[in-house]
């Protein structure tokens, strides 16, 4: 279980993500949401492929074929750039209340990136998303039950106050992962007896200590 307490963090390359957002900002129109929660696809079967602006809140990603939530990502960021036909078939967007999200054609977000010289901005942003995904698939393979949960209290943990105390912890690492319940609830328990983390109401407080290599 080689790393499991200090894998490298996954910076966002915010320089480059705010220089596109402000270069889109005001040629993208609110995406209304409704509800408490708002789902859209990346290709819209009227207007065809739309690029997600999301500047408050945050949008899960889902993967229809399995019904499992394969990313979270918190404002700011966007949505969209790749205008891939596999992504739009097989994912859709799932914001929840209180996020803000503008949207522009992919068409557009082209023609500003060629006129404003952005191309630079979108690699940089653009390997920091080949990089999520490599971690959440990393995360998944040839690890048991037990490693794969403290990889997710790991990555939860990152996550503010405030959104950690919107999710249940067991839930988190289910949506994310093909686990049982039954083996998911005995890790979380046994790390609980264990002192290695605090969990309140099934929300997760805090990782009290580093956690240990064999189980």
């Amino acid at each position: 279980m080689n790393g499991l307490n200090n894998r490298s963090v996954i910076e966002k390359p915010l320089e480059s993500l705010n220089r596109l957002i402000a270069a889109f900002i005001n040629t993208a129109k609110p995406f209304p949401l409704d509800g408490k929660h708002t789902e859209a696809r990346l290709k819209d079967k009227k207007v065809g492929f739309e690029v997600f602006i999301v500047t408050k809140g945050r949008v899960d990603i889902w993967r229809e074929v399995d019904n499992r939530l394969v990313e979270t990502a918190f404002a700011p960021t966007i949505l969209g750039l790749q205008g891939s036909v596999y992504r739009s078939q097989y994912y859709h967007l799932q914001f929840p209340a209180g996020s803000e999200v503008r949207t522009l054609p992919l068409q557009t977000a082209i023609e500003i990136i060629e006129q404003q010289s952005l191309w630079r901005d979108v690699f940089y942003y653009q390997g920091y998303l080949n990089d999520r995904q490599l971690h959440h698939e990393s995360m998944l393979i040839n690890s048991s039950t037990y490693e794969t949960v403290c990889l997710f209290l790991k990555e939860l943990a990152h996550y503010t106050d405030s959104e950690r105390a919107k999710l249940s912890v067991a839930d988190y690492i289910l949506q994310r992962s093909n686990l049982a319940r039954s083996g998911v609830m005995k890790v979380l328990a046994d790390l609980r007896f264990g002192g290695y983390i605090e969990i309140h109401h099934g929300k997760l407080i805090k990782i009290l200590n580093n956690f240990p290599k064999n189980y």
